[in-house]
């Protein structure tokens, strides 16, 4: 698996199993709370999480297994310090086959891989829009993986066993995104969304999420799994640790969140308008 495709997989779990939750990772009996009675009213929470997320700070344990050429599942694991500064800037830095980074601002993405790789690979905001069905992930869908989707009327809404299920489908009627959300605290458990031929391809779960002292709830255990033809191609568990408000400052926003220059990288990748990476002429 190409580590662009995993590191856009990981970037929106901030670095991401979900069918139907009738409990918590740690399997934990679920309340079975009645949910809102209308899609607006969902929308409505929705929206309000999304406005009450802040600039996060945050260490984090990163579990990863991908599937290799032989079929077999390899295994590796990052250490990680992240920073979030809603809604599009995002700054992950790891230390495995030398400093490892992915990163976000309102213009471009970018993710370095040095020195074992030598590579890095970017893209515009304006094409990964184009090419997020191809992409299966848009990197700056960042605030899902902290519980805020960006949900409105044109969804529908489920209750089930405890859970409202909100759904997003195509013009076709095909589903392209569903979230699980635990009635009682309104705390998204799942989402998963499709490939364009209707078939799931990512499934993203949070658990055990903590009250910062700004009164933002975290989920501090992310899973994903990332699917090709039903089958799964790779797996990313997060574990979120010391999660606390980022004190922004101009200094900091300039430093982190600015794309920083290929010129010092063996390869660069750029995505083209056809939503592949191709190699830029150096």
């Amino acid at each position: 698996m190409a580590y662009w495709r995993w590191f856009l997989i990981c970037a929106a779990g901030m670095f991401l199993c979900g069918c139907q939750p009738g409990a918590g990772l740690k399997g934990e009996p679920v309340l079975r709370c009645k949910g809102k009675k209308t899609i607006e009213e969902a929308a409505a929470a929705m929206r309000l999480a999304r406005a009450n997320l802040h600039p996060i700070r945050a260490s984090a344990r990163c579990f990863l297994e991908w599937a290799t050429p032989d079929g077999s599942m390899q295994k590796e694991n990052v250490d990680a310090q992240l920073r979030f500064v809603p809604p599009d800037r995002l700054f992950v830095r790891g230390d495995k086959f030398g400093e490892i980074r992915f990163g976000t601002n309102e213009e471009a993405f970018w993710l370095m891989v040095k020195p074992q790789l030598d590579t890095y690979w970017w893209g515009l905001r304006e094409t990964a829009d184009r090419c997020e069905e191809s992409l299966q992930f848009n990197p700056w869908h960042v605030t899902e993986a902290l519980g805020a989707v960006e949900v409105d009327s044109a969804w529908t809404l489920n209750w089930h066993d405890g859970y409202d299920i909100l759904t997003k489908t195509g013009p076709d009627g095909a589903t392209i995104k569903k979230i699980w959300i635990r009635a009682c605290d309104y705390q998204i458990t799942s989402i998963q969304t499709t490939d364009p031929e209707g078939i799931q391809a990512v499934q993203v779960q949070l658990d055990q999420y903590i009250a910062t002292e700004q009164g933002l709830s975290v989920p501090s255990v992310i899973e994903a799994k990332h699917l090709i033809n039903g089958q799964t191609d790779a797996v990313l568990r997060l574990e979120l640790r010391g999660i606390n408000r980022f004190e922004v400052d101009q200094k900091s926003l300039y430093r982190l969140f600015s794309r920083p220059s290929e010129a010092n990288y063996g390869t660069v990748f750029r995505l083209s308008s056809t939503c592949d990476f191709i190699e830029v002429g150096r």
